[in-house]
Formats: structure tokens, sequence, C-alpha cells
């Protein structure tokens, strides 16, 4: 009878206690979310992947008052205490109709070259939880890698030609990846000359006679009065060796190097960056 008793005592005590858990106050839960992944990294931009989950609440009422993802996406800056609030904020979305919610390939861009930064998935739900991902350290690269490399390479012009400097070669005035004309013509009493114009979007600038070996991307990146007005000048000893920047209408930059020319046949050097 005395086990019985004590049997029953404690099933009311349990039924009690749980049933005061009932009404017992819950704390909202923030979002769950994964490292970020690196992808990719340039000069001027990285690219991350990651993924956001609902948290995983004790019980029903905490998981209510917790509540769907309100809005997610991506904070980062130069030091690695960051914050929705003061940082840089990528907003990726709202209210997404299905969880988890996978982030891929997300690029963050406009960043500036050889440069430390932080990143962190973010994300805020319904009970107001905000939660960050760790902490992502990533470093931007000095220069983008190189598209195309030509060394004191010989080109021969003709009428119905363009030149690529994206591709490094002749290709007929038809293709849309011509980038410059080049036309050749002598001036009685002064020398041969050598018009440049460009097509499309190109834009170019004569450095003259530079050290060609020395000039480095972020020398380009600097040379901020470039033109979409042709280039002219004669081809003489004091001009071998002149320097073009330039950057092509699909967003490269490059320098382009005029040796000399013979007939209608140029020998020059080229580098174009990727974007």
């Amino acid at each position: 009878m005395k086990e019985r008793l004590s049997i029953s005592l404690a099933l009311l005590f349990t039924a009690m206690f749980q049933s005061c858990n009932l009404f017992t106050a819950v704390d909202p839960l923030p979002p769950v979310l994964s490292r970020l992944e690196v992808v990719d990294i340039k000069r001027n931009e990285i690219t991350v992947s990651g993924s956001i989950s609902d948290p995983d609440g004790k019980n029903d009422r905490q998981q209510k008052k917790s509540g769907a993802i309100q809005e997610f996406g991506l904070v980062y800056g130069t030091t690695p205490t960051l914050d929705v609030q003061k940082d840089k904020v990528i907003k990726i979305g709202e209210k997404p109709a299905q969880m988890p919610v996978s982030v891929q390939n997300q690029k963050i861009t406009g960043l500036s070259s050889d440069t430390q930064y932080y990143a962190a998935l973010y994300a805020r739900n319904e009970g107001g939880g905000l939660a960050y991902s760790e902490i992502l350290e990533v470093k931007t690269t000095v220069s983008p890698p190189i598209s195309v490399t030509r060394n004191s390479v010989k080109i021969t012009n003709g009428a119905g030609l363009l030149y690529d400097l994206d591709g490094g070669n002749m290709v007929v005035s038809s293709d849309p990846k011509g980038d410059v004309t080049l036309d050749l013509f002598s001036i009685t009493g002064r020398g041969t000359t050598l018009s440049i114009s460009g097509t499309g979007n190109l834009q170019l600038k004569n450095l003259g006679v530079a050290d060609y070996g020395k000039l480095t991307y972020l020398d380009l990146v600097k040379t901020n009065d470039l033109s979409t007005a042709g280039i002219g000048f004669l081809v003489n000893a004091q001009t071998a060796n002149t320097v073009i920047a330039f950057k092509t209408g699909e967003g490269r930059l490059g320098k382009w190097r005029i040796e000399s020319v013979s007939g209608n046949v140029l020998t020059i050097s080229l580098v174009t960056y990727e974007k």
C-alpha cells in the first residue's frame, strides 16, 4: 500500500512539474549558422559559401517563440569585431520559404587589394535573435592573374583588321572582340606615323617611352585619366618602346609596348590582366 502511495505521489509531482513548465517563460533562440567557406579570392572581391538553419528548440513553445528567419546576409569589415550596425552588410534575403538556407558563391565586391578582411554570416529571427557565424579572416590579392602575355611578337597590320587586347591577337573587323584599329602611314620629311583608334569602350593613354618591365598593375590602376580618344605618334628612334596603358571594353587593364615598325609589321609586347 505504501509502495503504491509513493508511486502515485511521484506521478502527481511529475505531472505538476510538467504542468508548471507549460507556464514558465521560455527564451527565444538565435538562428544557427555554419562557418563561412572561401570559394575564391581576388584583388577586389572574395567569394564565400555557408548555410543558415533554424535553432533546435527544447520544445514547441521555444521554437514558436524563436520564430522564423526574417532577414539574413553577410557582414564584413577590416576589424574582427563585426556588427551589422556599424560594418558593411550585404542583405541576401528575407523570410526564406524553406530551411535550411544555402548561401552559395556569394560575392563580396568593391574591396581594396592586399587588405585583410573579416566576414561572417548573420541572421535574425522573429523572436529578435540575432546570430553571427564564426568570423572568417581573408586577405585580398595584390593583383589579378595575367590573362595574356606577348613578348616582342610581330603582328602584320592590314585593311579590315583589328587587334584584340583581351586575347592578344589580330581579328577581322567584324569580330566584336576587336579593340583597336592600327593605321600606318608615312609623312614626307617626318617619317612613319602610327595611329591607334579604339572601338567600343576601349580607353587608352600614351605613357610615352617608359620602363615597361617596372610598370605594375597598381601603376595601371592609378592611371585615372584614360580616354577613348585615339593616339598617334611618329615611330622613330626617340619613340621606340612607347608604352600605352589601356582598359578594354570588357574591363581588363593592361600595358602595351610598341617596340618598332617595319613596313606594315609592328613588333609589340603586351600584358593584359584579368578583371
